[in-house]
């Protein structure tokens, strides 16, 4: 026999499943209003407790509305998948899914079904609501914009309830429901302690802890000039880059964070007519970009040697020539393009720019 449901997290394949009016469902399994009409309805296909008289605990999801929109939610359990209508047996999966009944007898049908309803909650407890299978509607109404996410059910787990003596127990219904508010409370806490994993995990952490594990490391990162993906990319590498800091690894692996134009570092460059042991040159084969220039002066800054100073070039689409070229009398540059030249090139004799 199949292990019984403690939590049952309902993902983008089961709500692609579903009957969806006025929502349009997003690639991470969000459901978004699409701004058509003022009624947007969800019918889930039925969820399977694997045995009979299943009893059910909890129904939570997470949801953001507009201000004028209001949500509706009803469930029902049984144990069996059909019905008689109109003197036929009639599929309750079928029936709840085709658009084509009006939401009216739907509605009828929940609450002749015994339905657990309620209105502007998102946590809805589902005891007492007992049977193999479980079907959800979730109903918003108004104009605006909401999203609703993260669906999950859980069974009935009565710890608080079941730890008291038999004679507390005994028609304990308020009791019980008294007691189903703490035993709620007590699930969160567990679930959220179950995830900690995921803070930790820089592909799952959420955004906001990313500048505080990049503090850990000592990195500054002031201005959020790094997007969301670039800083992960970033703490992923961390460990190398800080173990390379003050070496060519380091600057093309900082500069690898922010593009991925070719990079060439040159060491060792003439600065004012003397040598600058500690100075480098980095070259990017791409179009000039200020933001991209101030953001990697910053973080190439934190890797660079300490007496050290750099100097960005960006190549752009501009011709080139490398230290053993040789321009001969009556050389022509048969395209003429932009030339550039960065700081501590020097131009000698005559000289002329067009």
């Amino acid at each position: 026999m199949a292990a019984l449901v403690k939590k049952y997290r309902i993902g983008k394949n089961r709500l692609a499943q579903g009957l969806r009016k006025g929502f349009t469902l997003t690639d991470s399994g969000e459901l978004r209003t699409s701004g058509d009409g003022t009624r947007h309805l969800l019918y889930l296909g039925s969820l399977d407790g694997v045995e009979r008289d299943f009893e059910w605990g909890r129904l939570a999801f997470e949801a953001e509305l507009g201000r004028d929109m209001t949500l509706g939610v009803r469930a029902f359990a049984s144990n069996e998948t059909k019905f008689v209508r109109k003197g036929e047996l009639t599929q309750i999966e079928d029936f709840l899914l085709d658009e084509t009944v009006e939401e009216e007898i739907k509605a009828v049908f929940f609450n002749t079904a015994g339905c657990r309803e309620a209105a502007g909650v998102t946590d809805l407890l589902l005891s007492g609501l007992s049977g193999r299978y479980l079907w959800i509607a979730v109903e918003v109404l108004g104009e605006g914009e909401a999203v609703l996410k993260n669906f999950r059910v859980y069974s009935l787990e009565d710890n608080f309830f079941n730890s008291f003596p038999e004679v507390y127990r005994t028609n304990g219904d308020f009791f019980r429901r008294y007691l189903s508010i703490f035993n709620v409370m007590y699930a969160d806490f567990q679930e959220k302690i179950d995830g900690l994993d995921r803070y930790l995990d820089l592909d799952t952490a959420p955004a906001s802890l990313l500048p505080v594990f990049a503090h850990w490391l000592g990195l500054e990162l002031d201005g959020n000039f790094l997007e969301e993906r670039q800083l992960r990319l970033l703490l992923k590498n961390a460990f190398s880059l800080i173990s390379a800091k003050g070496t060519r690894k380091a600057i093309v692996g900082v500069v690898r964070v922010l593009t991925d134009a070719p990079v060439y570092v040159i060491e060792r460059q003439s600065s004012r007519g003397e040598e600058a042991p500690y100075d480098f040159t980095v070259l990017l084969q791409c179009d000039p970009d200020e933001r991209l220039y101030s953001s990697l002066q910053f973080l190439i800054g934190q890797f660079k040697p300490l007496r050290s100073r750099v100097s960005l070039v960006f190549l752009g689409s501009c011709g080139r020539l490398d230290s053993f070229a040789c321009l001969d009398l009556n050389a022509t540059v048969s395209q003429p393009e932009a030339g550039r030249a960065d700081q501590g090139a020097a131009l000698n004799g005559l000289v002329c720019l067009t």
